[in-house]
């Protein structure tokens, strides 16, 4: 299962990321991301005036879902759970590697991509990182009295 899961995160572009305000609203949105090599940092740009961005300022809990569609994963979902965080200057190439390994089609892209000053200071964007701390991935399904039930397993990543 963890060779499952690695497969859909490698081949996903988005994940749907899930936060919750102060006042324990939630919120959820579509993000692309990109992983570091282990997969247990997710990284995604953001402004950091939407609802996403300004909740994890305040509530660094988060979760985020991917699905697959394709062939043998068809109608799997990954699901994760950690902490979330502007990335720190400190930790901005890291993100931006991830990022560009993802995304960059082009040296265009590459150039956009690996502008720091984009992400830093009065910039309207910020990258933000997730920290897995749990993961597991759509088990077996089977059937009660003629209803579908869907079960999960924890991976290791």
């Amino acid at each position: 299962m963890e060779e499952k899961a690695r497969r859909i995160i490698s081949k996903n572009l988005f994940m749907t990321l899930a936060s919750v305000s102060m006042d324990g609203e939630p919120w959820s949105t579509p993000v692309f991301y990109a992983t570091d090599s282990t997969m247990k940092k997710f990284f995604w740009y953001s402004r950091k005036d939407t609802v996403h961005s300004q909740n994890i300022k305040s509530n660094t809990k988060v979760t985020a879902s991917l699905f697959s569609l394709d062939g043998e994963d068809a109608m799997t979902g990954v699901y994760l759970k950690g902490y979330a965080h502007e990335v720190e200057e400190t930790e901005l190439d890291e993100a931006i590697a991830a990022y560009i390994a993802k995304a960059a089609q082009t040296d265009e892209e590459k150039e956009l991509l690996s502008r720091k000053e984009d992400f830093l200071g009065d910039a309207p964007l910020r990258m933000y990182v997730m920290e897995v701390e749990e993961c597991s991935i759509s088990g077996e399904a089977s059937k009660w009295n003629g209803k579908w039930m869907d079960t999960r397993e924890n991976v290791n990543l």
